[in-house]
């Protein structure tokens, strides 16, 4: 006798319940079906109109600074808001605390792969600095808008933690430096220390002094991510000062829901951090899509493998959101 499946046990059940309550619970499988797993335009629409706020206006008083763990982090994140402040005229920084000049994937193809050296890796940071002049000149921003500090590319929880101290600073594993090669940076020859990301930031928020500032957010799962948010919080500690902050989220499990291009669609907070309350939404026009879509294929050294190009194109999309921390 064939063996029934639990579908089809559910199926048969489904018809022995009447017309009005088979509707009922048709609803609430699409409904639960929207929610757990993000499916179709619908689902990101009622999410994003009816459980996050409107981003607030931006007017030519505002002076926005923007954190950017790598190098398209600006992009993916904030390339909508970018471009809105530069329509009404406010004042924009982007601060890079790296330059993403570890990241493997980028140097695939080379002849010599297995056999990298640290020029290698340097050369792939030099490269990233002009893919982020050229993808935020398509938003309108000038290169003194944008400021690189050098910092190494997943160094930046050690910087926090271990090697904070100049007495002990910290050797990237790519460049097997232990301090800033990359010239137009903040400082040269910086070393790589924790206690001089706190110097660099600090004097940065002091001399611009941000009405808003946009970072990313805390539980994000990149460690350079969560690193950067804690940086920025001993500041603002420190130095008693109260901008408007902001989080963008980029590593999260099973976000954004489906990793491709989607400009039809929305964007909306992973469910396990929906609940919060504080999330908002900016939404963008169609041309503001278009200009983020190239921006982000400027980053052509991330686009080499197909996981991590649908990954930054899959932020392309109808809103960015974002959480305000208190």
């Amino acid at each position: 006798m064939p063996q029934i499946s639990k579908s089809q046990s559910f199926l048969r059940w489904l018809k022995t319940v009447s017309l009005r309550y088979r509707k009922i619970i048709i609803i609430i499988f699409v409904v639960w079906g929207l929610w757990a797993f993000g499916l179709g335009a619908l689902g990101g629409w009622l999410l994003s109109k009816t459980g996050l706020d409107k981003f607030p206006d931006l007017t030519k008083d505002d002076r926005l600074l923007i954190l950017a763990p790598h190098i398209d982090d600006e992009i993916i994140s904030s390339a909508g808001v970018i471009q809105e402040a530069e329509k009404v005229g406010a004042s924009v920084k982007i601060v890079y605390l790296t330059n993403g000049d570890e990241n493997l994937t980028s140097l695939i193809g080379k002849e010599k792969i297995f056999t990298l050296n640290p020029n290698d890796f340097i050369a792939l940071g030099e490269q990233r600095m002009e893919e982020g002049k050229k993808a935020t000149a398509i938003l309108g921003l000038k290169e003194t808008d944008l400021i690189f500090l050098g910092f190494p590319d997943r160094g930046l929880a050690p910087l926090l933690n271990k090697n904070f101290s100049e007495n002990s600073p910290y050797s990237s594993q790519g460049t097997k430096l232990d301090y800033n090669p990359y010239h137009g940076t903040y400082k040269e020859s910086q070393l790589y220390t924790g206690s001089d990301v706190l110097t660099d930031l600090t004097e940065i928020l002091l001399n611009f002094k941000p009405t808003l500032i946009i970072a990313p957010h805390p539980r994000d799962k990149s460690p350079d991510h969560s690193a950067t948010f804690q940086f920025l919080e001993k500041v603002l500690a420190e130095e008693k000062i109260n901008p408007k902050v902001f989080v963008y989220l980029v590593h999260y499990s099973l976000f954004p829901p489906q990793k491709k291009l989607q400009q039809n669609q929305f964007l909306y907070p992973p469910k396990k951090l929906f609940s919060q309350k504080g999330w908002f939404s900016f939404d963008l026009t169609q041309d503001q899509e278009n200009k983020k879509l190239k921006a982000v294929n400027q980053n052509k050294s991330q686009l080499k493998l197909a996981p991590i190009y649908d990954l930054l194109q899959s932020f392309v999309k109808q809103n960015e959101i974002f959480e305000e921390i208190d």
